[in-house]
């Protein structure tokens, strides 16, 4: 027994040099991971950072904004999205950075446009936050009727001349950029809806569009007793009785107010006609035809 025992021992440390040298044997174990994924660090924004002052020019920001409550998710390069959070959560943020993992916080306000830099704000505002944010803003604001939220919520760019004439009134002093668009309740109409709207929109040439997800739509449309056909390829909602033809496909959000840009010009259609397309070049095909 004792000599079994030995050479036992001996194969035994052989095989443990041999997994040392790494000649043979199973591979080494991976190191577990403690923590998970690595999630991108929450910065807040610093006081002397270049990226406010245009935001605060071009929305005429009020004086008692909390910018120091303004984080985004990088330290390199372009900043994409701006988040807000309360004081409070800044001071838990930023007394527990070693000790709690954060994997999402704030609300989104404010998003980078590639064109908007042109337009001295390279920031549009979030739909996510517009009501957190709206208090603090005093400029780009139309005020708009009820009617006006129905083709804005169900129509891609309507042009200014299917918008109510002083919604039109204001929109046309107003540069290209993002606008801010705010339903009033009418208290001497109780048959109407009596609760405020506030929506992110985009100011084109000719055109307004809004940026608001699909379900937030639905959600507006049935608060102002409206039937909404549920259309899942569709990127609008469609009204009951409405046809389908100012819905238009699902676009990248990032570039959509470039496409409204696109979309509004006057000579986006055959032969200079705004609503140029399929119907208003079918008589001189049928006249070619001939």
């Amino acid at each position: 027994m004792g000599d079994a025992e030995a050479t036992e021992r001996t194969e035994n440390l052989e095989d443990n040099g041999s997994r040392k040298d790494g000649v043979c044997g199973p591979p080494p174990s991976k190191k577990m991971k403690l923590f998970g994924f690595k999630e991108d660090p929450f910065v807040f924004i610093p006081e002397d950072d270049p990226l406010f002052p245009p935001i605060q020019k071009f929305y005429a920001l009020d004086p008692s904004f909390p910018r120091m409550n303004l984080l985004t998710r990088t330290t390199e390069g372009k900043k994409r999205q701006l988040y807000m959070v309360s004081k409070e959560l800044r001071n838990v943020l930023l007394n527990n950075s070693e000790r709690v993992k954060v994997i999402n916080t704030g609300i989104k306000v404010w998003c980078r446009n590639n064109s908007g830099e042109e337009f001295d704000c390279a920031f549009r505002l979030a739909q996510e936050g517009i009501y957190t944010l709206y208090p603090f803003i005093n400029s780009r604001i139309i005020t708009v009727s009820l009617e006006d939220v129905k083709i804005l919520l169900t129509q891609e760019n309507p042009f200014f001349r299917k918008l109510s004439s002083e919604t039109y009134s204001q929109a046309k002093d107003l540069a290209k950029g993002s606008v801010v668009l705010k339903y009033e309740p009418d208290p001497t109409k109780p048959d109407t809806l009596q609760c405020p709207i506030v929506l992110c929109g985009w100011r084109g040439k000719a055109s307004i569009r809004t940026f608001v997800p699909k379900n937030e739509r639905l959600h507006y449309l049935r608060m102002m007793g409206l039937e909404v056909l549920a259309e899942k390829k569709k990127d609008r909602p469609v009204l009951a009785g409405d046809s389908a033809a100012g819905s238009g496909p699902p676009e990248d959000e990032a570039s959509a107010s470039q496409d409204a840009e696109q979309a509004a010009s006057p000579d986006a259609g055959t032969g200079g006609d705004p609503a140029g397309g399929p119907e208003a070049s079918a008589p001189q095909s049928r006249t070619a035809d001939l």
